[in-house]
């Protein structure tokens, strides 16, 4: 193997991902990743990539369809090709990897680490999110955060940090969760808090309502209570809580906004990946894993 990292697909974190690892001196290739600002060598074949080196980096969220979440369309990357290739000596990491991937690492004795099952990493990655999420806000509405009313719905991880950059911001923020130990919580910080059982009521008052929630929250029947000239910014993984085709019908604007972490602040995040990464190699090789 002539490279310690292989880095494939993704957005702009994995270009500053790898150009990092490059930087502290190892041996780098990239494959179907942005050319922008890329300072690595790119690999000629998917297979060779593979064999060429001791460990794969892929995208935050990890496939979809079978295939490597990547940025070049003409450079497919199957996720069984991948697994054909790899050997129990190699290691791999990625975001969101799913059960079906999980088990054939296990059976071929691969190491796969999921950097979203990564307490610190997935806090970091909310901190990101949370703030591509306010950017969007302000882009899609011609009002000041300020004073405007927000609703928030879910209060989990990313939840949490965007309710409170709001309230940083003063925001009026409305929190709607169904657990009572989380409203709660959220009652705590000063956010005022709402059941889902009166969503329907009160979402007419919202300039901007966040979704966190990943499945679908705002059916037709909620979107017909919403005020035209509130937006939705849906955050939730694909394909998100808001049944988009019905807002569009209804003339409601609203986006659904994933990986916004890779379109705000991909230096932040993919040097973030890149440290742990060497963190996790570090312990692996000094028969320290964790």
């Amino acid at each position: 193997m002539i490279y310690d990292f292989a880095v494939i697909g993704g957005d702009m974190r994995q270009v500053y991902l790898a150009n990092y690892l490059k930087n502290q001196r190892y041996q780098v290739i990239t494959y179907a990743t942005k050319k922008e600002g890329s300072e690595c060598k790119e690999g000629k074949s998917f297979e060779n990539v593979i064999r060429e080196a001791k460990c794969m980096i892929g995208p935050v969220v990890f496939s979809k369809n079978g295939e490597i979440t990547g940025s070049s369309s003409n450079k497919k990357m199957s996720v069984e090709t991948l697994l054909q290739e790899m050997t129990k000596e190699q290691i791999l990491f990625g975001g969101c990897i799913n059960e079906e991937i999980r088990h054939e690492c296990e059976q071929k004795e691969i190491k796969a680490f999921d950097f979203m099952k990564m307490d610190d990493v997935a806090i970091y990655n909310a901190i990101a999110t949370a703030e591509g999420a306010i950017m969007e806000a302000i882009k899609m509405q011609p009002i000041n955060l300020h004073k405007s009313r927000c609703l928030v719905l879910g209060y989990g991880r990313c939840a949490k940090v965007l309710a409170a950059k709001l309230k940083g911001m003063d925001a009026q923020v409305t929190v709607c969760a169904r657990n009572k130990t989380a409203r709660s919580l959220a009652k705590s910080f000063g956010l005022e808090v709402m059941d889902f059982t009166e969503l329907k009521r009160r979402i007419c008052q919202y300039d901007h309502i966040f979704n966190t929630v990943p499945k679908q929250i705002l059916k037709e029947d909620i979107l017909r209570k919403i005020s035209k000239e509130s937006c939705i910014i849906d955050i939730a993984s694909y394909p998100g809580g808001t049944n988009h085709q019905m807002a569009e019908k209804l003339g409601i604007c609203a986006k659904l906004c994933p990986s916004l972490p890779g379109i705000y602040s991909p230096k932040s995040s993919g040097i973030m990946l890149a440290k742990k990464v060497l963190e996790i190699s570090g312990e692996i090789k000094h028969g320290i894993e964790k």
